[in-house]
């Protein structure tokens, strides 16, 4: 079975595989079914991990942009192209304040 999107080979990873939590996991752990997990991966809203055996994988990373798409799609009944902007924001965000962080460091 060929992925219709990016997802990393579990073997270019160098995280404990304890870290990993299979996709069926994922939805329970998130309220989420997991073929709307695979539609958030195929529009690229989530990255995931594929073993040899085709079976999908989600890091801390993962779990945890999963966890803020169901709570924007759920608790705040944004759309998908809503959320899509909402994210983009936030790593912009979290992408400025990096660069503050660095730069304060500078001054020091």
């Amino acid at each position: 079975m060929t992925s219709h999107y990016p997802i990393t080979p579990l073997t270019d990873i160098t995280e404990d595989d304890d870290a990993l939590i299979e996709l069926t996991e994922a939805a329970d752990i998130c309220g989420l079914h997991p073929e709307m997990i695979e539609e958030f991966l195929r529009g690229g809203l989530v990255s995931a991990f594929r073993s040899e055996e085709e079976i999908v994988y989600f890091d801390h990373h993962g779990l945890t942009r999963l966890r803020q798409i169901s709570h924007f799609r759920y608790q705040e009944h944004a759309n998908l192209r809503t959320i899509r902007y909402i994210l983009s924001l936030l790593e912009t965000l979290d992408s400025r304040e990096q660069e503050l962080r660095e730069l304060r460091e500078r001054l020091r």
